[in-house]
């Protein structure tokens, strides 16, 4: 872990792709609903996004992912929720749910054994509701880890917001 710290303290340059972890179903809050919804994210969206360090002055590493990968699980965990809740879910549908990514970032944490990720995110209704969110997933592995961790915090939010829950019931 010390020998990743170094390495992205100085100056190394790292490509990602975040694996998709599941939500943790005790964050879910209860839901159902009878008319189909279709998830929107952003298409063709940027493939060398700079995750920022937390701290800029303090790493000179760089950290890029494709935002398409982020998306692509983002959009899977949504859907998967949905369905599960049997909420029907098609690309067709008037109701919507629109995630939007602002920003994502790393740090190290506990003197170089853990590394934590940040992600702030945006979730739109189709009646006008947005709610803008910051989430943190940390992993003792590695920042991809640490990434793809906090899709799956973003998603446990979003099934938390009280007003997502009413729209997706109506």
């Amino acid at each position: 872990m010390l020998i990743v710290f170094i390495l992205l303290a100085f100056g190394c340059t790292r490509h990602i792709k975040p694996p998709k972890f599941d939500v943790y179903p005790e964050k879910i809050h209860s839901f159902k609903g009878d008319a189909p919804i279709k998830i929107i994210v952003p298409e063709e969206a940027e493939k060398e996004y700079l995750i920022e360090y937390a701290i800029p002055e303090k790493s000179s590493g760089k950290v890029f992912v494709d935002l398409n990968d982020l998306y692509k699980n983002a959009k899977e965990l949504i859907e998967k929720q949905l369905t599960g809740h049997r909420v029907p879910v098609s690309p067709d549908a008037e109701k919507y749910l629109k995630f939007t990514i602002t920003k994502a970032q790393w740090e190290v944490w506990a003197g170089g054994f853990s590394i934590g990720a940040y992600l702030d995110f945006d979730i739109e209704t189709g009646d006008g509701y947005k709610q803008h969110y910051k989430v943190q997933d940390g992993s003792a592995m590695d920042v991809s880890r640490s990434v793809g961790g906090t899709v799956a915090r973003a998603v446990e939010k979003i099934f938390q917001d009280k007003e997502v829950l009413a729209y997706i019931e109506k």
